[in-house]
């Protein structure tokens, strides 16, 4: 009867040694967040016992806060409560990178669009402001406003000699829908400026009414900034054949999903397709074209993405301020990371200048001539002449 007693003892020893270093590595946590949480209140009692002006404790903690949130990465900011998503804008989507305050595209039919403003402009003032050290949020809360007020920036482009300023009025955005034309040879052409809960519906429409024969088509994500990533799996629906990963998801929030994943859709684009891409194509639009790409899907065309494909999450505070915090990242269906890459394309072109008194695009015209020698290569049945049928089943088009 000893036998048993003893290897009940042993077990009983396990359990209380694991017990005892989870106990331990819990205390052990717990002593390094009281020890960091310690250095922090004595740095901010340093700031307000002998910084040279008398600072009050709110706007020392707020700032304190502040500094840890934006140094996390360029989307992670305290939202200025003056921010207003009523208020009017001037349709620019900004980055601030080594005290640099540049733009990364323009919005369609935007204020700034319409002034000449394109990505890659750095913005040295805003009403006079210097943005050295301004912040994104700061900034974007500076160009709001009424609509119809005005707001001057002084901007920087790469072969100018000095700085030039663009008086902007302020606008309500508009509504951002698709737009399409015949490029010719039954290619048709489709502008994307924002990916949305309504695209896949809008673009299965617009391809749909397309006269035919359409042999092929051309898909416009330059400049196609933020959109819903929650969207893409149905416009990417439109394409691959349902079950296949679009995305894969890093998050720490509990009950997130893992994979963005396709769902059947009731009609199908089965022709060579090309997407245009550019440094202003972010976000949404940065995880369809990695999903068609690493799909072999369609073949993309432009310059690398911006990179910047992550969700963010707002959160009050008790003092009536809000957290955007950065809570989701999205890689590539095989893998590949876009935030701080971007997508990569198939085949390199430049858009046009934005200074150039030519209306020729080197990237449109390249993506037009690979679509249509693709369709050569693949004509259309004639019951398929639409190049859009209703799926049942097929071998899957997805990446290995």
């Amino acid at each position: 009867m000893a036998r048993p007693v003893w290897r009940t003892g042993v077990a009983l020893a396990v359990v209380a040694v694991v017990a005892g270093g989870a106990v331990a590595g819990a205390r052990a946590a717990r002593n390094d967040t009281y020890k960091a949480l310690d250095l922090y209140t004595e740095a901010m009692t340093i700031i307000h016992n002998q910084y040279v002006d008398e600072l009050p404790w709110s706007k020392i903690v707020q700032d304190g806060i502040r500094g840890a949130i934006e140094g996390l990465d360029a989307d992670s900011t305290v939202v200025d409560t003056r921010a207003s998503s009523g208020a009017g804008g001037v349709g620019l989507v900004l980055t601030h990178q080594a005290n640099s305050l540049d733009i990364v595209a323009t919005q369609d039919d935007s204020p700034a669009r319409a002034a000449g403003l394109a990505s890659g402009d750095r913005i040295i003032s805003i009403d006079k402001v210097e943005t050295r050290s301004m912040s994104v949020g700061d900034a974007i809360a500076r160009l709001q406003g009424a609509p119809g007020s005005q707001v001057v920036v002084s901007v920087f482009r790469a072969g100018w000699a000095e700085p030039k300023s663009f008086t902007l009025t302020r606008a309500k955005p508009s509504a951002t829908a698709l737009r399409a034309r015949s490029l010719g040879a039954g290619v048709l052409y489709v502008r994307v400026p924002e990916i949305t809960s309504r695209t896949a519906a809008d673009l299965q429409g617009v391809v749909g009414a397309a006269a035919p024969p359409v042999t092929g088509l051309v898909l416009d994500l330059r400049n196609t900034v933020g959109g819903d990533v929650r969207a893409v799996p149905a416009v990417a629906s439109l394409f691959l054949d349902p079950g296949c990963v679009v995305a894969r998801v890093q998050s720490r929030i509990p009950g997130q999903p893992t994979e963005l994943v396709t769902a059947a859709a009731r009609a199908r684009w089965t022709q060579p397709v090309t997407v245009l891409v550019n440094h202003g194509t972010t976000s949404a639009a940065e995880v369809l074209a990695g999903a068609l790409q690493d799909a072999k899907r369609a073949v993309i065309v432009g310059s690398s993405t911006f990179g910047d494909a992550s969700t963010q999450s707002v959160t009050p505070l008790a003092d009536g301020e809000r957290v955007s915090l950065t809570t989701a990242r999205y890689v590539t269906p095989g893998g590949r990371p876009i935030t701080g890459h971007g997508i990569t394309p198939d085949m390199a072109a430049s858009d046009p200048a934005p200074d150039a008194a030519s209306a020729s695009d080197p990237a449109l015209q390249l993506a037009t001539d690979v679509v249509k020698a693709a369709a050569i290569l693949q004509p259309a049945a004639p019951e398929q002449a639409s190049a859009v049928r209703i799926e049942t089943s097929s071998p899957k088009a997805c990446p290995a």
